[in-house]
């Protein structure tokens, strides 16, 4: 099982994602990058009361090269992450004391994670998932599609416990973008979820 989000979650969607040929046939015709904001609620609090989650965070962290995870500081998404959690987003990932981390955590409120979130950058072309990296608040806003919410509502669709469609229309998970062109592609969604994404179970 990977932990969500950290290194080895985003690389074993990677490998899921090449190795799918279900996938690969239904999104043959399927381009557009998206922008994922994985936002803190009592969930993320509760997981990270567990050293393996607090270590994946961090993996997740590391795959940013540290000129863009400087890019969180000052940030609403940063402020509420680092001040309360003790992460410097300027000093070495190396640095970053997983046992002081957990302390640190033992005495938070979910207010106050309020406002905090990760980002991640997706990009799907014809059947291949091209790219797919953390990224800091406010870069690839550009992106074809956004799709935001709680991390507990990301759980329940990287897990496959409920659909894309579902979690969209009850406004669990709020998607911009083209609309019209996702819901000809409904089929394809479907796939991705419970091909790749679900097809790497999380813990």
């Amino acid at each position: 099982m990977a932990i969500f989000p950290s290194k080895e979650w985003v690389e074993e969607v990677l490998k899921t994602a090449e190795k799918s040929e279900k996938y690969k046939e239904a999104a043959k015709d399927w381009e557009g990058d998206f922008l994922c904001k994985f936002e803190a609620d009592e969930g993320f609090l509760t997981d990270l009361s567990r050293k393996e989650v607090v270590e994946g965070f961090i993996s997740y962290l590391d795959m940013m090269a540290p000129e863009e995870r400087k890019k969180y500081k000052g940030t609403p998404s940063g402020d509420a992450l680092a001040t309360k959690m003790g992460i410097q987003w300027d000093a070495p990932i190396e640095e970053l004391d997983v046992n002081e981390i957990l302390g640190r955590i033992s005495k938070l409120s979910v207010d106050d994670l309020k406002g905090g979130a990760l980002y991640c950058w997706v990009d799907f072309w014809h059947g291949s998932v091209r790219n797919m990296i953390p990224v800091a608040p406010g870069e690839h806003e550009d992106a074809a599609f956004k799709l935001s919410g709680k991390y507990s509502n990301w759980k329940l669709l990287l897990s496959g416990q409920q659909d894309a469609v579902k979690l969209t229309m009850t406004r669990r998970l709020k998607l911009e973008g083209n609309l019209a062109y996702m819901m000809r592609r409904v089929k394809t969604v479907s796939v991705l979820a419970k091909e790749v994404f679900a097809g790497v179970p999380i813990d």
